[in-house]
């Protein structure tokens, strides 16, 4: 049975931007291996959030696409999350002084969606990362 693996935008401009931390792509190919034949969920929102912030070379895109058209990767919609995750975010703006991601907010609902039965996450976001541990996911 193929393990459910929740990826985070940073992931992504890791492993197809890799001009930030050369550490992190390093990690994000590792990684990239490890989960090639696990079901891929990747959340719309972050979908979003790499294509237009970081894909901008022509032969990156050609190889996402390619990546986003394997049967074993999922593009989950994010209509069940986005309203409540929109709540979260204004909630927590007005409480907190660090940086609100509505992305995040999303990636946490699914992390609670019992349904979807995530068993891993890949994300370099520390706060994300322990919001996940303490729901008992693990980290790639």
């Amino acid at each position: 049975m193929k393990l459910k693996v929740l990826v985070d935008t940073c992931y992504w401009i890791s492993l197809f931007d890799p001009t930030d931390d050369p550490r992190q792509t390093v990690e994000a190919e590792r990684i990239s291996e490890e989960i090639e034949d696990e079901e891929i969920i990747i959340p719309f929102p972050t979908l979003y959030e790499f294509v237009n912030s970081r894909l901008s070379r022509r032969e990156a895109k050609i190889e996402f696409e390619q990546l986003l058209l394997r049967p074993n990767v999922t593009r989950l919609n994010d209509t069940k999350y986005k309203e409540k995750a929109l709540e979260n975010f204004f909630i927590k703006s007005k409480h907190s002084h660090t940086d609100i991601s509505l992305v995040d907010e999303v990636l946490k609902l699914i992390i609670e969606d019992k349904q979807l039965k995530i068993d891993y996450i890949v994300s370099f976001d520390s706060g994300l990362v322990n919001d996940a541990l303490s729901k008992g996911i693990k980290r790639i």
